[in-house]
């Protein structure tokens, strides 16, 4: 009886340090100290025991994950991820990351199957955005309108979605509609410069060439180191001066 008490809190004890490690590992990641927290998670994580129950590996696994992520290391990311969604079979949690991340890198098939097979185990928002950005990606616009569509209906407070919906929206040349989506993602995130930005593009597109600037400004002054409202900004300066008409960049 004595043996097995000892085995218990011997087990517990390595817990409890491998807790104290992953926290660890977690702060320097907090930090954007990605090599070091990776470091550290190396010394942790022993493969043979990812199956083990209550193994710490899944969280271990995970955050070396988002600091290659960081880092730029993606296939080594989608490794982690991927080897992350064997241990938790029934969590959409690393399958949702490994397609934003593909998304990120336009590996839009990729992403897309992923996704889809995500959406079999739970019916998630996030998951209808990154199939809309995977259509937005092939330039299948009304399609890519949908999937933003039906990841609103599921979360209305999903402010992305409505923003993605709006530049969906002005690649299909429905200004006035898109307008409207942007509005409703301001709404939920008023100060966001992006938002506003592409608010000010829906403007200028109508040609109210006016309450863009104002708009464009207003988004500057929220992110004055965002180059593409800058450059938003500048080429309608010119427009107005000059009545000219140029390119119009949409940011997302």
């Amino acid at each position: 009886m004595m043996r097995f008490i000892l085995v218990g809190m011997i087990i517990l004890f390595m817990n409890s340090i491998l807790l104290a490690s992953y926290e660890e590992a977690l702060e320097l990641y907090k930090t954007k100290k990605y090599s070091d927290s990776l470091k550290l998670i190396a010394n942790e994580l022993f493969v043979a025991k990812d199956m083990e129950p209550n193994s710490p590996n899944y969280k271990l696994r995970y955050l070396a994950a988002h600091n290659h992520w960081k880092i730029g290391s993606y296939n080594s990311a989608i490794f982690h991820f991927k080897r992350c969604a064997e241990i938790m079979k029934t969590s959409i949690d690393p399958l949702l990351d490994i397609s934003l991340l593909l998304v990120e890198i336009k590996r839009y098939a990729e992403a897309e199957r992923i996704a889809t097979r995500a959406l079999k185990l739970q019916k998630n928002a996030f998951l209808y955005l990154i199939l809309g950005k995977c259509s937005f990606g092939y330039s299948q616009y009304f399609r890519a309108k949908k999937m933003f569509e039906t990841s609103i209906s599921i979360d209305p407070e999903l402010y992305i979605a409505y923003n993605n919906l709006g530049i969906t929206l002005m690649k299909l040349k429905k200004y006035s509609e898109a307008n409207t989506a942007f509005s409703a993602a301001l709404a939920i995130a008023p100060n966001n410069s992006r938002v506003i930005n592409n608010i000010g593009l829906s403007l200028e597109k109508e040609g109210d060439y006016k309450k863009a600037y104002t708009t464009l400004k207003r988004a500057s002054t929220i992110n004055p180191k965002n180059s593409a409202i800058i450059k938003n900004l500048n080429r309608l300066k010119r427009k107005l001066e000059k009545n000219k008409i140029k390119n119009y960049d949409v940011s997302e």
